[in-house]
């Protein structure tokens, strides 16, 4: 059986190091786009059973990317992870729809009990 699969949107190379590899550990198959543009070229081009997004993207923001993903009819099933500040947008989550959400700062078994509530066991 294939592993499940990942995509992890952050600019921040260092956000993006520890929380891959223990994804990996744990038995996903993880990619990672550095901004919204590479993400959604990365969606279009494979399918993935995750989406993992920074909420604070520059230029198009996480909130961007995922109302575009949304729209798309080919990724509008797509599960999401949104990662945020810890105070504040909590009404974008509202206009936005994901499955789970993740405040700064989480640590890294939070993130995988996210994942593996919103999409099993690898």
């Amino acid at each position: 059986m294939a592993k499940k699969r990942i995509l992890f949107i952050d600019n921040r190379p260092e956000h993006l190091r520890q929380p891959i590899l223990r994804l990996q550990v744990a038995g996903y198959d993880v990619d990672d786009a550095d901004g919204g543009e590479s993400g959604l070229r990365a969606l279009r081009a494979k399918p993935y059973d995750l989406l993992i997004i920074d909420a604070e993207l520059p230029n198009e923001d996480g909130w961007d990317v995922l109302k575009e993903v949304r729209a798309d009819p080919r990724l509008a099933g797509m599960k999401a992870i949104v990662f945020m500040a810890g105070k504040g947008e909590t009404g974008r989550l509202m206009l936005v729809p994901v499955e789970a959400e993740l405040r700064r700062p989480f640590t890294l078994k939070a993130l995988v009990d996210a994942v593996e509530r919103v999409i099993g066991p690898p």
